[in-house]
């Protein structure tokens, strides 16, 4: 707490009598790497500011939060977690990174004593305690987003180039880092929804740090390029192969295995058992997905066509085959079925992307249904 004091009254002594600091100031963007850690996975983004007058040199971060916020976890489900702007001493922030073996770079802007006043000013702005506090969005509001918004907007920058679309979606950028984490990809394209599948803008892609850095290091003003100068602060190479899956526990292998146990289970009796289980964990993700698009405001989960398969209709199947309730069974199978069938055309249609490994439990989850409608129509001699 005293070290956060401390930090605090620094930031508030580097603005105190501000004009008095022009042509002392360096502004800069820095850009972190991703870690192995799925929080950590898309990067980072942080201003750094020195005033060379009074030997301070701080960092203002826009990703930082409270983990003892009451109720943190569901907080970020529901999409109602605070995050704040904080300020830090460079070099804490810079060795935190070095610590976790990820990438520093700074880019230096090239701006006019005017414009990096501009900036501090409006930062100290944002750090007042009423203001410093913002709902975290993963693509509209965060880290990045709020210094791409401060830098372009407090410089007047030219957007029209940024209105360009780049030929890819927000689900595809996504995908890109979390491509050798492939259960975290099916979970992330599980939970997000239809809007992660239209082409999208150059400036709307600057939700990643990345982004946002190859960007800014090709924009210009009347001035020239933005920026001057761009430095290497801890050079670290991320291993491609890190957080990678071994392709015998990816969930196409996984999945592809159990589909060849469910077609085998038609012409050996004992894999039948394979149903019920089947659809006992299909009704549990089939309750917890909607329960999270229903209580969240993430508008990244809205519109979501995945849950036309993954709903509690499965968990009605299951117990209207434990109990034999017989009609029960037909109709929720059937209705099942159907939800399957419009998903595919979903997908055919554009209307969103599904993750490839689902096409297989599609197919399981098909073989399941159409036996149960069997066994309850009485073709079979017992449920």
């Amino acid at each position: 707490m005293i070290r956060k004091c401390l930090i605090i009254l620094i930031s508030f002594l580097f603005f105190y009598n501000l004009s008095s600091a022009n042509n002392s100031l360096r502004i800069s963007l820095i850009t972190c790497s991703g870690g192995s850690e799925l929080y950590s996975t898309f990067g980072h983004s942080a201003l750094r500011v020195i005033d060379s007058s009074r030997n301070q040199d701080i960092v203002f971060n826009f990703g930082l939060f409270d983990f003892n916020t009451p109720n943190f976890y569901l907080k970020f489900t529901q999409g109602k977690l605070n995050y704040m702007l904080g300020v830090q001493y460079t070099q804490d922030f810079i060795e935190a990174y070095k610590f976790d073996k990820r990438g520093v770079v700074e880019q230096v802007l090239n701006l006019t004593g005017e414009q990096e006043i501009k900036i501090v000013e409006r930062l100290l702005y944002l750090y007042q305690p009423q203001f410093r506090n913002y709902l975290y969005s993963f693509l509209f509001k965060n880290c990045t987003t709020e210094l791409r918004d401060l830098i372009y907007d407090e410089l007047n920058l030219d957007k029209v180039p940024l209105e360009k679309k780049i030929g890819k979606t927000h689900r595809e950028l996504i995908d890109i880092y979390v491509g050798n984490m492939k259960w975290t990809k099916v979970g992330i394209n599980l939970l997000l929804g239809s809007s992660l599948d239209r082409d999208i803008t150059v400036y709307e892609s600057m939700f990643l740090p990345d982004n946002l850095f190859e960007v800014l290091g090709r924009a210009e003003n009347n001035e020239g390029k933005i920026v001057k100068e761009t430095i290497v602060l801890n050079d670290v190479k991320r291993d491609p192969s890190e957080g990678k899956t071994p392709f015998l526990l990816s969930p196409v292998f996984l999945f592809s295995l159990l589909l060849t146990l469910m077609v085998a289970s038609l012409f050996i009796s004992k894999l039948v058992m394979l149903d019920k289980l089947l659809l006992g964990v299909v009704s549990v993700f089939g309750i917890v997905l909607p329960v999270i698009v229903i209580m969240t405001d993430h508008v990244e989960l809205l519109n979501n066509y995945n849950l036309l398969w993954c709903n509690p209709v499965y968990l009605i199947v299951l117990l209207s085959l434990i109990y034999k309730w017989r009609k029960v069974c037909i109709v929720s199978s059937i209705i099942a079925v159907a939800g399957i069938v419009l998903s595919a055309v979903a997908s055919i249609f554009g209307l969103q992307i599904f993750e490839t490994s689902f096409y297989l439990v599609f197919g399981m989850l098909l073989i399941a249904l159409f036996r149960t409608i069997f066994k309850c129509r009485g073709q079979e001699k017992q449920l």
